[in-house]
């Protein structure tokens, strides 16, 4: 389960983690499992932005970027994360 994420979390995908671009889809492959994940333009770019930015960092560029509304963006991308960090797709958070 992914810890409580606050503005100060520091989000960072998994260096294992092999990943390509598509146009605006973005293909993720971990070498220890079997699967493909394919990822839309917005979860494509939030992988991008998952350098080591803040998850604040991150909402930011993503608000500045898509006509979206801040809240919603936020709990969208907090279950996206979960999602990624369930299939080993990101460093354990940590805060900032």
């Amino acid at each position: 389960m992914l810890p409580k994420i606050t503005n100060e979390t520091i989000v960072r995908r998994t260096v294992s983690a092999l990943w390509r671009q598509f146009e605006q889809e973005t293909a993720i492959i971990l070498p220890t499992a079997s699967a493909v994940r394919v990822l839309n333009e917005v979860g494509a770019r939030l992988w991008e932005l998952a350098d080591g930015r803040t998850f604040g960092e991150i909402i930011d560029t993503l608000v500045n970027e898509y006509d979206v509304e801040r809240t919603q963006l936020q709990l969208d991308a907090e279950a996206f994360l979960g999602e990624l960090h369930r299939r080993g797709l990101l460093e354990e958070p940590r805060d900032n």
